[in-house]
C-alpha cells in the first residue's frame, strides 16, 4: 500500500519540525518532561505508520535502516536489563534516555516505510530549512531583548547557573545555551543549495549568510565547540569541491579564506567592546593549565568516563549512571554530566554499544562519499556531501551539551541520512558497497533521458 504523496510529506516533514523542536509544549502538563511535543508526535506517528500497513513491518532490503533499527533495539534491551540490574542506574532519568532511544527507533522505522522520492525528500528538507531560519529569527529576538520562552532556563527559579549567563543569550525552544547551539549547527547543512536567488547573470545561496547567523549566535553563547564544528564542516565542503572539480581549486581556496578570516574575525570579538581579543581558546587553555576554566572541567569530566567504564568492566553504569555515581563518588568537579555523547555511551552504556554506534557512523560516513564519487548528478552528490558533513558536525557538536542522549534531532538525521542512501540504491541500484549496478544502468537509470544528456564518462547521466 503506498500513500498518497500530500500524506507522505505531511508525516516526514511533521516529524523532522517536531524533532527541531522537542521542548514545544513542555509547560502543558506535569508530564512534560517525558510527554514533549516530539516524543508524543513521533508515537503517534509510529502508530499511524502501522495502522496505515496493517500493522506489518516493513523494512525489508533497506540494508542501513534494518543496521541502525536492530541496533537501537538491541541498545535497548541492553539498557533495560542494566536499569534492573546496576545499582548507579537512575530510574527516572534513565527511563526518559531509554524511552528517546525507543522514539529514535520510531524515526527509523517512519522514514524507512514512507518510501519518499527524490523530489519529496528535497521538500522535507525546505520544511527543516525554515524550521531553522525561524530559529535563528528567535535567537536574534532573545539576543536584543533578552526576553525568552517558559521552557528557557532562564525562567527557571530553580536553575543555580542562570544567574552566571548573559540574558542576552539564546536557548530558542531548547533549555539551555549550549543544546540551542548545538542543534541550530547540527540543522546547518540544509541551508546549503536548498535555495538560490538570482542576480543578474549569477546566483547566490542565502543559505551561506545564515550560516554566519548561526556563528554569531554561537559566539553570544560562548558555544566555541559548535563554531568549530560549523569551521570543519566548511572545510570539508571545501575539500570535496576540490576534489571533484579542480579547475575550481584557487578560487574555492580563495573562498575558503575569506570565510575562515570573516569566522575568525568575528569569532575574536568581544562582545562587550569593539577591540580585538585574544583567542578565547587560548584563554581556556591557559586556565585549564592553573587547574580551572570549562576546559579543565570537561578534561576532569572525560577522564572520569573513562573511569567510570572502567569500574563497570565496560559494561556500563547503566542508564542515568553517570549522574548517581558521581554524585555518590564526588570529584574534583561540581559537574555531574558527561558533557560529550561518547562519553556518556561508554560509561553508561559501555564498550560495545559505543563501538558499534561509531561503526555505524562509519558504515553511512562511507557509503556517503561514495555516493559522492559515483554520481554526476548534481545533486546526488550534493546528498553525499550533506551526510559527510552532517555526521562529522553530529560528532563535534554532541561535546557540547551536558547531556546528548535525551535529545531528539540527532535520530531523525540519522534516519534522513539513512533515507538519502536507500532512495539513491533503490533507484540507481547503488549496492552495498557503494558501486552502481551494472544490471540497474539500463531501463530505470536512463527512464526518460534523451541519449545526448547521457555522459559519455562512465556512462553516467546529468540528472541536475
Amino acid at each position: 500500500m503506498r500513500q498518497p504523496v500530500r500524506l507522505r510529506l505531511i508525516m516526514a516533514g511533521l516529524l523532522v519540525a517536531a524533532s527541531a523542536v522537542p521542548n514545544l509544549g513542555n509547560s502543558i502538563n506535569k508530564f512534560s518532561s517525558v510527554l514533549n511535543f516530539y516524543r508524543l508526535a513521533v508515537v503517534i506517528l509510529a502508530l499511524f505508520t502501522l495502522i496505515i500497513y496493517r500493522g506489518e513491518v516493513r523494512i525489508s532490503g533497506r540494508r542501513s535502516f534494518v543496521l541502525w533499527m536492530g541496533f537501537l533495539l538491541a541498545w535497548l534491551i541492553y539498557g533495560v536489563v542494566l536499569l534492573g540490574l546496576s545499582p548507579y542506574a537512575d530510574i527516572n532519568r534513565g527511563s526518559r534516555e531509554l524511552f528517546s532511544i525507543l522514539c529514535g527507533l520510531f524515526s527509523f522505522y517512519i522514514l524507512s516505510n514512507l518510501r519518499l522520492t527524490e523530489e519529496e525528500i528535497e521538500k522535507v528538507f525546505r520544511v527543516l530549512f525554515w524550521v531553522l531560519v525561524a530559529m535563528i529569527i528567535l535567537g536574534f529576538y532573545e539576543i536584543i531583548t533578552a526576553n525568552h520562552l517558559s521552557s528557557s532556563m532562564f525562567e527557571d527559579p530553580e536553575n543555580e547557573v542562570a544567574w552566571r549567563v548573559d540574558p542576552h543569550s539564546a536557548t530558542g525552544i531548547m533549555y539551555n545555551v549550549n543544546d540551542f547551539s548545538a542543534l541550530i549547527t547540527l540543522m546547518l547543512p540544509v541551508l546549503i543549495g536548498r535555495y538560490r536567488i538570482r542576480l543578474r547573470r549569477t546566483y547566490i545561496d542565502p543559505g551561506w549568510i545564515l550560516i554566519f547567523c548561526v556563528v554569531y549566535i554561537n559566539r553570544v553563547n560562548d558555544a566555541n565547540t559548535c563554531n568549530l564544528a560549523i569551521l570543519f564542516g566548511m572545510f570539508l565542503y571545501v575539500l570535496f569541491q576540490v576534489n571533484y572539480d579542480r579547475r575550481k581549486k584557487g578560487l574555492l581556496i580563495a573562498f575558503a579564506l575569506v570565510a575562515v578570516a570573516l569566522l575568525l574575525v568575528l569569532y575574536f570579538t568581544n562582545k562587550e567592546s569593539d577591540g580585538m581579543l585574544v583567542s578565547r581558546t587560548m584563554e581556556l587553555v591557559k586556565d585549564s593549565s592553573e587547574g580551572h576554566g570549562s576546559l579543565h572541567s570537561r578534561m576532569i569530566l572525560y577522564r572520569n568516563a573513562i573511569l567510570a567504564g572502567w569500574r563497570s568492566g565496560f559494561l556500563g553504569l547503566g542508564p542515568g549512571g553517570f549522574s548517581t555515581f558521581y554524585t555518590e563518588n564526588p570529584e574534583d568537579t561540581d559537574l555531574i554530566n558527561p558533557h560529550s555523547l561518547l562519553m556518556e555511551i561508554l560509561s553508561q552504556y559501555g564498550l560495545v554499544i559505543l563501538v558499534l554506534f561509531l561503526g555505524l557512523l562509519i558504515y553511512l560516513i562511507r557509503r556517503m562519499i561514495r555516493m559522492y564519487h559515483e554520481f554526476e548528478q548534481e545533486k546526488i552528490r550534493e546528498w553525499g556531501r550533506m551526510g559527510v558533513i552532517w555526521i562529522a558536525s553530529y560528532l563535534i557538536t554532541s561535546f557540547a551539551s551536558s547531556s546528548y542522549l535525551p535529545n531528539s534531532f540527532h535520530w531523525t538525521l540519522i534516519a534522513l541520512i539513512c533515507l538519502m542512501l536507500e532512495t539513491v540504491r533503490e533507484r540507481y541500484g547503488f549496492d552495498a558497497k557503494g558501486s552502481i549496478s551494472n544490471d540497474r544502468m539500463e531501463g530505470e537509470f536512463y527512464e526518460g533521458l534523451s541519449s545526448d544528456k547521457c555522459a559519455s564518462a562512465g556512462g553516467y547521466s546529468d540528472l541536475s
